[in-house]
């Protein structure tokens, strides 16, 4: 289950998306011409998933219910008084 949170970066608030490091041309092309290669970098790209911030694909997204958060939270979308 996802939770919403804000990026400190760019102030964008919502849910992360699931990114996968490297390239998937690449990948087919090494997997293509040589196996053990192209087995070796699936198995890093399989492992270096991360949850980035959609905007600016940052991975230091926090949690918006966190002390961080909420600080972040009052720093970008200040309440209308």
């Amino acid at each position: 289950m996802a939770v919403e949170q804000i990026c400190p970066n760019c102030g964008h608030k919502g849910f992360p998306k699931k990114m996968v490091k490297g390239n998937i041309l690449i990948e087919i092309i090494l997997w293509f011409f040589m196996i053990v290669p192209g087995l070796i970098y699936s198995i890093w790209r399989l492992t270096t998933k991360a949850l980035v911030c959609p905007q600016c694909n940052a991975q230091n997204m926090v949690a918006l219910n966190s002390p961080r958060g909420k600080k972040l939270l009052e720093e970008y979308y200040p309440a209308n008084a």
